[in-house]
This record gives structure tokens, sequence and C-alpha cells, in this order.
């Protein structure tokens, strides 16, 4: 009966003669645990075994750590810019140990703070020296090459520099010095070409030029006009000369873009314009040559060559015939052209004068930005004067 009271009532029913007067938690319920006994203490963790050494290997590893203290000592020297105090504690370290290379690339940072690059390439070259007779890592020496470079860049020796950049990159490839080759080889290029300038070759190259031109050898005078532009970049008037030599050849872009690039020198070189716009009315750039020619009068209105060009442009677009597909095709390749054919407004304005509203299609000519665009049109073979 007490077992079956004891599990219906979940409690321990139990009798006077069950209790242990010797047991100090004898009648306590048995729903309350006996306390758990304390963790046991971890072990201790086992002494590492003592590395045996060699009496060699010991005084190594004891100079080593000479080396490395004095490293250390170095480093904290250098970064208060105490520089000869850290010379010479790695000085000290490689006296150590002379086989890590570390202390000499360490040295030659040192010696670049002090803007002393000989000193720098002639430690540098000895740290390469001593890490191929031990086998020193190959991104180490890539440091080592690359440090050598810039001293050299600092002393101008540009070539210099970008050789060594190169053996670093043989050593470890970098993306750093990647751009570091790139950018030097871009310095080196604007060096040669400073270098190359000279005003007085570049006047002698354009006579030779000159005196070709006017034999009619006009393929033989553009290297001079070439040569021209290399000695004296900076002269529009050589970039106008090759124009014109490539003129008679035919080659038009090329002879207009020589134009541009002297215009760009000299915005307001009248020669160049009306030479651009002569291009462009050989090209039936009709509405482009208008521009131009204007242009030019608007700095020089006594020009002849812009009064003559214009004269021929403006007969050239009143008598042209409507079956000008040629000229047509030139204008809708241009940008600006396109621009003011999607303008909704001047739509309407030739819808109007196509056979729409006339007297708004004329009062709308009134403007004379809308006026500009529609002479434009009309200029460059996209309308046709009826």
């Amino acid at each position: 009966m007490q077992e079956v009271l004891s599990f219906a009532l979940g409690i321990n029913i139990s009798t006077p003669d069950q209790f242990d007067p010797a047991d100090p938690a004898a009648g306590a319920s048995a729903a309350a645990p006996a306390p758990s006994p304390p963790p046991a203490p971890a072990p201790a963790p086992e002494p590492e075994p003592e590395v045996e050494r060699t009496p060699e290997e010991q005084q190594a590893f004891e100079a080593k750590q000479v080396a490395l203290a004095h490293k250390a000592k170095g480093n904290a020297c250098y970064k208060a810019k105490q520089f000869d105090d850290a010379l010479e504690h790695y000085d000290a370290a490689i006296a150590a140990d002379p086989t890590d290379v570390t202390y000499r690339n360490n040295k030659c940072a040192v010696h670049f703070e002090k803007k002393d690059y000989d000193a720098v390439v002639a430690e540098g070259a000895e740290a390469i020296r001593v890490g191929r007779d031990h086998r020193a890592d190959y991104e180490l020496v890539h440091k080592i090459y690359v440090r050598m470079g810039k001293a050299r860049v600092k002393q101008g020796d540009l070539p210099g520099g970008l050789e060594y950049f190169a053996s670093a990159q043989v050593e470890y490839r970098d993306k750093a010095t990647e751009r570091l080759i790139k950018n030097l080889e871009m310095d080196i290029k604007k060096a040669k070409t400073a270098a190359y300038v000279d005003p007085e070759k570049a006047l002698a190259a354009k006579e030779e030029g000159n005196v070709k031109f006017r034999e009619g050898k006009f393929a033989e005078s553009i290297p001079h006009y070439e040569e021209a532009i290399k000695r004296d970049p900076k002269n529009p008037a050589y970039n106008n000369n090759l124009a014109a030599a490539l003129t008679k050849l035919g080659n038009f872009a090329a002879a207009k873009q020589a134009c541009e690039k002297a215009l760009d020198l000299d915005p307001s070189y009248v020669k160049a314009i009306a030479k651009k716009g002569d291009l462009e009315f050989l090209m039936k750039e009709y509405h482009k040559a208008l521009e131009s020619y204007k242009k030019g009068l608007a700095l020089e209105p006594a020009n002849a060559a812009c009064k003559q060009g214009l004269a021929k442009t403006t007969h050239a677009i009143n008598s042209a015939s409507g079956s000008d597909q040629e000229r047509a095709q030139h204008a809708m390749a241009d940008p600006e052209i396109q621009a003011i054919l999607q303008d909704p407004m001047v739509r309407d304005v030739i819808n109007n004068l196509s056979g729409g509203d006339q007297m708004a299609g004329q009062r709308a000519l009134q403007d004379p930005l809308m006026k500009a665009k529609i002479e434009k049109l009309i200029a460059s073979g996209i309308l046709q004067m009826k």
C-alpha cells in the first residue's frame, strides 16, 4: 500500500523504522536531490618537451634572439625618426644573424628616409645577393627591388627605376607594382617627348616640308611637317601645314583632324578656321562650313579666305539639287543635326512651312534661334528650298 500511495501521490511515504538516525538527511523528501560533487580540477598542462639542440644549433638560436632584439630596437628608433641609431641596431642585427636579409631591407628603408638613394641601391643589391645565397622569400626580394626602383626614380633615373620594378615583378607579381610600371612608362614617354622639343629644328623641318609642297611632292612634305609638330607641339601653324598637304592628297578626314588640333592650341587661329571650312565644304558638310567661315569673319572681318568660302558655300546651298543624297547622309551622321530634328518645336515649324499653317511657320522664323536651326537644316541638305 505504501508503494502504491507513494507512486500515486508522487511522494515518499516511509515508516519510522525506515529512518536512519545516523543519516542527517533521513526523512527528507526524495524530491530534493543530493548536492552534486564539485568538478574535478582540470589536469595541469603537460610541460613542452625541451628542444634538444646541438651546440651549433644552440649558438645559432641565441644569435637569432640577439638579432631580433636589435631589430625591435631599430624599429623603435625608425618610428621615432632616430635614423642613425636605427642603423646601428640593424647593423648589430646583421652581425648577429647575417643570413636574414630582413635587417638589410630595414636599412634600405632608413637610407630612403634619409634621401641617401645611392645607399638604398647599394644596400639593396647586397641584400639580394645574400638572399640568393640563403633562399630568401621571393616577396621580400620583390620589396627590396621596388625600393631600389623608387630610389632611382627619386634621382631622376626613370629608366633605371623601371628596370628595378620589372625585376621585382619577376620575383613576385604584385598589382601595385604593375601600376607603378604603367605610370612610370607614361612618365618616360612624356619625358622623351619634352626632351625632343626644339623650336629651331621644328622651323627647319617646316621649311623642308614647304619646299616639297611647292614642288608638288605633297606626300614627301608630310614627314617634315610631322617632324616639325614633334619638335614644337605647341605651334598651331605646323598642324595647319600638315592639313594643307593631306588635303592635296584627298585625305579630308585626317586634314580636318589636323585643323582641329591647331585650333585646340589656338582657337583664334583664323587660317586654321578657314582651312577647316574648306574641308567641310569639300566633304559637303555645308552647314558646318558656314559656321566655320562665319566664325573666322567674326575674328577677322576682312579675311579673304573666309569671305570666299562663305560665298561659295552659300551658292552651293542655293543651287544644290534635291537629289544630293551624299550631303544629306553626311548631315544625318552629325549629332547636332540629329538633336535639331528631334526637337518637337522644330518639327512643328517644318510641318507648318511644308504645307501646314504657313503664317505660324513664318512667325516662328522670327525667333533668331529657330531661324538658325532651320537654316542649318537647309544648309545640311535635310530640308530643300522650293
